[in-house]
């Protein structure tokens, strides 16, 4: 999970922003194995079969990039944005009824509920009760558990929306988008590209 703080005297707002701690060491350590491979391949084969069989990591750390470290939920000042793959939602507070957190964090709006990719909704875990016997127990998402506190602190301000002005909007995520399809792409031609 990584924080940044809101900076309300210079006007720029910092987003605190939202996401398990294991995405991020997934990704980390996936890009790492994948950049060695890379090298390797160039290094070893710095032909144009060799820079087709290249896009193999390059899709690979594209897709869990997009799949496990873009995606984030960002506290704003006076919105949360689900930002996820394909898609980012960007609800108002004074619009958010409230969050289910059964399967993941799902943020509540008098129409809809608005799924977020990265957060996941707490798991269970095998602990010791006070007795000493072993029961599975809920084991909460210390992310989650960010974004409900936050919301539960909301200041009157941000929770104005005077004319309505505010409204939930959506947009797709054209840049990810892309670098998949141009990485799938690559994929392919790396693929073809193997000696059979």
């Amino acid at each position: 999970m990584v924080n940044s703080e809101i900076d309300r005297n210079s006007g720029n707002e910092q987003p605190t922003i939202v996401r398990t701690t294991s995405s991020t060491v997934l990704f980390f350590v996936i890009a790492g194995l994948c950049v060695v491979g890379l090298g390797s391949i160039i290094v070893g084969d710095f032909t144009a079969r060799g820079l087709a069989v290249a896009g193999i990591p390059v899709a690979i750390i594209t897709v869990v990039y997009a799949l496990y470290r873009f995606p984030r939920v960002e506290l704003r000042h006076k919105e949360i944005a689900l930002i996820n793959p394909m898609q980012s939602v960007h609800i108002p507070w004074n619009l958010v009824d409230g969050f289910d957190i059964h399967f993941g964090l799902g943020v509540r709006t008098h129409g809809k509920v608005f799924s977020s990719w990265p957060l996941a909704s707490k798991g269970k875990k095998m602990e010791k009760d006070e007795h000493g016997i072993r029961r599975l127990m809920d084991n909460p998402n210390p992310a989650v558990d960010t974004v409900l506190d936050r919301h539960s602190k909301l200041s009157d301000e941000e929770l104005s929306n005077p004319r309505g002005e505010r409204t939930i909007s959506s947009s797709w995520n054209f840049g990810i988008i892309a670098a998949l399809v141009v990485a799938v792409i690559w994929a392919g031609f790396g693929f073809a590209a193997l000696p059979s």
